[in-house]
């Protein structure tokens, strides 16, 4: 009997290990792709929750408040007379990346009732750069994420 390995063998061991590398780095990157699809989509729902469950706090204890947005520290915050009632902190993968609208003074505030005073469109950018828009509609109820 032989004690080695014949080159046959070597190629075919090399090419099966090749093909099993492929596949896994395939597999990471398609696995990357739809957890920042997921992310993304995760903090749409959660930027429209916040300003509905915003909403429902002023109506919920009369009074009002203001939604501010700050994009450097990439997070909302529900203010009333100045201290911060809730915040929503987005993850590395997502950035708040742009409000749109003619807010006063760069916030939107909220009326005892529950209505806003503006209307604006928030862009939220993944690590992938796809952007995602919510819109929020002036003396409505109406948050919506676009697709």
């Amino acid at each position: 009997m032989r004690k080695g390995f014949t080159l046959i063998e070597m190629v075919l061991v090399i090419a099966i290990m090749s093909m099993i590398a492929g596949f896994s780095v395939i597999s990471l990157r398609f696995h990357k792709s739809v957890k920042n699809k997921v992310d993304l989509d995760y903090y749409c729902n959660a930027t429209v929750g916040f300003i509905n469950n915003s909403k429902m706090y002023c109506r919920e204890n009369s009074c009002s408040a203001k939604i501010t947005f700050d994009i450097g520290k990439n997070e909302m915050n529900l203010e009333n007379d100045r201290n911060t009632v809730k915040t929503l902190a987005f993850t590395k993968g997502i950035t708040l990346y742009k409000v749109q609208g003619r807010r006063i003074n760069g916030k939107i505030e909220i009326d005892k009732d529950g209505f806003s005073n503006d209307a604006c469109t928030i862009i939220l950018k993944d690590d992938n750069s796809i952007e995602q828009e919510i819109t929020m509609r002036v003396g409505t109820s109406y948050v919506k994420i676009n697709k």
